[in-house]
């Protein structure tokens, strides 16, 4: 994994996905964290930076699914003064936006949401001035009901909260999104809100001509919209749940692809240790046949000892034998008659 990262970081073109895939599958969340944490490139930049700014988002998705719940710090690491969450609302990258919101932690949602860049901007304020407005309840929808009108009440260097921003750009539908995201009953007060030219958002859409905003900024009070607001918010309450649950099960599922991770080191250790038994065994075995082969050399020469030992031998009683008729044969007489025999000498 970690020449999987030094190489993604080295390169600018695609990644291979396959070895990426491959890689994870062997390495534990905590280590895999600290090798994109420590492992940068000259600009000081996260293999997780740069998928994202590259448009990766396979790499994206790959990275961070597995460091769910444990990636707080790395996720509020800023790049050019931008944090990963902030990149993908610019991009209006709403599955990126999804992945980290599912990523960072519960208790650590909001404060990643509301961090400002050099001018103030959140990540609400920058997709409320693009008119993003998925973005713009995916960042409302994954908060508290007090998160969001907190979320709501921030303002930038110039004073101007999103909706001053909705409402300048004439992003109506943006404006209505935040609007009923919060009861009825918060509303007027963050109406009121003004900016550095005390200008309230209504204010603000009509000095840029913006009818349609303005329209709906002067009908809120209204009963027919009050009414219609308050069944969006419970929309909105509706959907807040059902990603709070979506967040516990993605949770419970990286528990679970963790345990299932840590079985399959055991697993491959428990084979590693296996084969270096196995090699063990075999040198064992590849020593016992040296040993036969050094035995049977060994047989082999004591057999030739012994076939020269009974050659010898054989030799030595044929010249006995020889000898034996050698000193029977007569060779003389003496005056008796009596043979006589030379020397043995």
């Amino acid at each position: 994994m970690e020449q999987w990262i030094r190489e993604y970081i080295r390169a600018s073109g695609a990644p291979d996905i396959t070895s990426l895939r491959a890689a994870l599958t062997t390495t534990p969340p905590d280590q895999l964290l600290q090798l994109i944490t420590t492992i940068r490139d000259s600009k000081s930049y996260t293999a997780l930076q740069l998928a994202i700014s590259r448009d990766h988002p396979v790499v994206t998705h790959l990275l961070l699914t597995p460091l769910r719940g444990i990636a707080d710090e790395l996720l509020f690491e800023k790049e050019d003064g931008d944090t990963a969450l902030y990149r993908a609302v610019w991009k209006g990258d709403r599955e990126l936006l999804e992945l980290i919101l599912h990523t960072v932690s519960s208790g650590k949602k909001y404060e990643l949401i509301a961090v400002k860049d050099r001018w103030g901007y959140t990540a609400l304020t920058g997709a409320a001035g693009r008119g993003y407005t998925e973005i713009v309840e995916t960042l409302l929808i994954s908060l508290s009901v007090e998160q969001r009108v907190s979320l709501l009440n921030i303002q930038d260097n110039y004073l101007d909260t999103a909706l001053h921003w909705a409402a300048y750009w004439g992003h109506t539908t943006t404006l209505q999104s935040m609007l009923t995201s919060i009861p009825p009953d918060k509303v007027s007060a963050l109406l009121s809100i003004k900016n550095s030219s005390s200008r309230t958002p209504l204010e603000v859409a009509e000095s840029e001509g913006e009818k349609e905003s303005v329209e709906l900024l002067k009908s809120w009070k209204q009963p027919v919209l009050a009414a219609h607001a308050a069944a969006t918010f419970w929309r909105f309450s509706a959907l807040h749940e059902a990603d709070r649950h979506k967040t516990k099960e993605l949770t419970n599922q990286r528990e679970e692809l963790t345990k299932l991770k840590e079985e399959l080191v055991e697993s491959k250790q428990h084979i590693l240790d296996l084969q270096e038994a196995d090699n063990h065994k075999t040198a064992a075995l590849a020593n016992q046949r040296e040993e036969s082969v050094e035995s049977q050399q060994r047989i082999v020469a004591l057999q030739e000892a012994d076939n020269r030992k009974t050659t010898d031998m054989a030799a030595m009683m044929e010249r006995l034998n020889r000898l034996d008729i050698y000193l029977r044969t007569p060779t003389d007489t003496d005056e008796t008659g009596d043979q006589l025999h030379e020397p043995l000498g």
